[in-house]
């Protein structure tokens, strides 16, 4: 199993925890993930905007089944959607299959017909399957209606959005405990209220000024450090927005000439 997640170039990425998801908001999506754990469920379906740690969370259940001594594997499509579509043979060999930006497939009818493929071959081997989009599987926009039939009977969750403090403010803290950051109390404080509100544009942003720390000692930080870091916060923070609003028109353009057209596979 090693040997083909090395090949694919696809480790999982250790910096993820489900502790990071302890806030209200996800309660429910980490109750599916413990059901999951334990073969009460096989598929589950995760959905929301970009930036609102749909991936986090992928590497986080990954992790977990790791620490388990179970095998898994966690595919970005939207970086194999140029690739061999065989890079999806075998890959039912792995306890969990975790597949991330689902809705790039609508480029590519030969990937949705080998995803399609692969769920078969998944559940006769009784493993496990999860996904994530940005939208439910009801609005995927595919061409192949039986991959959106099986997509369909997941368990299905949308992830907070962010605009929860409770939320940011527990994935903040897990995350800084666990990679040994400490920042002053009013830098917290600012990337918590008037920081980015999604959880992958608060990550970029808390990495963008960890380095601006990473020599100091805590007692070494100036007035003007902290002044700088709390303008960065501002200046990253204007960037996502940015970044968002040019994201959402994109999506907007591209609902609106999407083709219905649909294509049914035998099987």
């Amino acid at each position: 199993m090693a040997e083909a997640q090395l090949s694919l170039n696809l480790d999982i990425k250790h910096d993820a925890s489900l502790s990071d998801f302890a806030g209200p908001g996800w309660m429910s999506i980490i109750d599916a993930v413990r059901q999951l754990h334990v073969g009460l469920i096989g598929q589950l379906y995760l959905f929301g905007s970009p930036a609102t740690g749909k991936s986090h969370l992928l590497s986080a259940i990954c992790e977990s089944y790791i620490e388990m001594d179970k095998t898994a594997i966690c595919l970005s499509l939207n970086e194999l959607i140029h690739t061999d579509v065989h890079v999806l043979s075998s890959l039912e060999n792995f306890d969990l299959i975790a597949i991330d930006d689902l809705e790039v497939l609508e480029q590519s009818t030969q990937w949705q017909e080998a995803l399609f493929h692969l769920i078969n071959r998944s559940r006769e081997g009784q493993r496990q399957l999860l996904f994530a989009a940005n939208k439910p599987a009801s609005e995927l926009p595919f061409g192949l209606r039986d991959l959106l039939t099986r997509l369909a009977q997941s368990p299905t969750f949308k992830v907070p959005n962010g605009h929860d403090f409770a939320d940011r403010q527990a994935l903040l803290q897990s995350i800084l405990r666990r990679r040994g950051w400490q920042f002053d109390d009013r830098i917290i404080d600012h990337l918590l209220t008037d920081g980015p509100h999604r959880i992958g544009a608060m990550m970029d942003v808390l990495n963008y000024i960890q380095p601006m720390f990473s020599n100091l000692g805590r007692s070494n930080i100036s007035k003007a450090v902290i002044s700088d870091a709390l303008r960065t916060i501002d200046e990253q923070t204007l960037a996502a927005e940015l970044a968002d609003i040019a994201q959402e028109t994109q999506v907007d353009n591209s609902t609106a000439e999407q083709d219905q057209h649909t294509m049914p596979l035998d099987f």
